[in-house]
């Protein structure tokens, strides 16, 4: 079967789009994301889809300019509407998460702009390999093992059952261009290092790891569904607002109730409820947490990402802004 065929039976079996939706497709000019705009656009006819392009400049290199008009001539010659953005702050030498963060409110924004009610990106199984094992380099829980979501909230990733190799080797085939950015290579960042350097090393011994990877995140994906449901219920039962300012309260004697790994996962629902990404919140900052809330009395602040600070002040476990108030999560 060949990929686009293959791309329309997993659009089929993982559900990723309505019939009729408004798809704003996620384009850096990379080859992924160059694939999945070709593919959208042969799949869209049949399924009444109305597709437009962003491409977010992140100004982290002279170059980035000129990728933006690239996309947008891939965009006119498929007759699409395109909208560029650029990322109000210069992204030369901040970190990767702050650039993620940064991309996600920019497309969150272009998609509300441009009346699409999904956004699709390029993400595909590669990726999702070295997410995995970037999440465990850091410290992570279960979420984290679940590794990139095919759907969450408007996002889709409807290539995640597709390797990197395949995808440019389609591209080649049928003689289209894309552009590679060469932060890729940059083995100064945490991604690039794990690209180049640990996955290469790991797949010498295990040649199908990332599919292997990527099974086991779809199991555990799987496993999670009815385990965040319970969260919620429970934050539901028992989460208090805060009585002045924003914030969250939870009662220590029921969160006590729980087992460790159970409060771990509740402190993270309830951080999450304020705004904070739950790939900021690493195993440590947690487990502080948790820890917090098991001494009798009170206990001091322990720091969050985002200007959060978690603090026991008797019966109840506060989360509130720290001094200054929360940063942008």
């Amino acid at each position: 079967m060949d990929l686009p065929a293959r791309f329309r039976d997993e659009l089929d079996r993982g559900d990723f789009l309505p019939r009729g939706a408004r798809v704003l497709v996620a384009v850096s000019g990379g080859g992924d994301s160059v694939a999945l705009l070709r593919l959208l656009a042969a799949a869209a006819p049949e399924r009444a889809w109305s597709l437009s392009v962003v491409s977010i400049d992140h100004r982290t290199r002279p170059e980035t300019a000129d990728e933006v008009r690239f996309v947008a001539e891939l965009a006119a010659g498929l007759r699409l509407p395109f909208r560029a953005v650029a990322l109000a702050e210069d992204g030369a030498g901040r970190s990767e998460d702050a650039l993620r963060r940064d991309r996600l409110r920019a497309l969150v924004e272009a998609a509300r702009d441009a009346g699409a009610a999904w956004i699709a990106t390029g993400h595909q199984a590669d990726d999702a390999a070295e997410t995995m094992l970037m999440r465990l380099l850091r410290g992570t829980g279960l979420d984290g093992l679940g590794g990139i979501r095919p759907r969450h909230g408007p996002l889709v990733r409807p290539l995640l059952a597709f390797r990197r190799a395949e995808l440019r080797d389609w591209l080649r085939g049928d003689g289209v261009r894309w552009i590679d950015d060469p932060s890729n290579d940059d083995v100064r960042r945490l991604r690039a290092r794990v690209r180049h350097v640990l996955l290469p090393a790991l797949r010498a011994a295990a040649p199908d790891l990332p599919d292997d990877l990527a099974g086991t995140a779809a199991e555990l994906r799987g496993l999670l569904v009815p385990l965040d449901a319970w969260d919620a219920a429970w934050l539901e039962r028992h989460a208090r607002a805060l009585p002045q300012g924003p914030g969250l309260a939870l009662p220590v004697a029921a969160l006590r109730v729980e087992p460790e790994v159970v409060q771990g996962r509740l402190v993270r629902r309830a951080v999450e409820r304020l705004g904070v990404s739950r790939s900021r919140l690493g195993r440590a900052c947690v487990a502080g947490v948790v820890e917090a809330a098991s001494r009798d009395g009170s206990a001091a602040a322990v720091p969050l990402p985002g200007g959060w600070v978690a603090h026991r002040r008797g019966a109840w476990l506060g989360i509130r802004p720290a001094a200054g108030g929360p940063a942008s999560a």
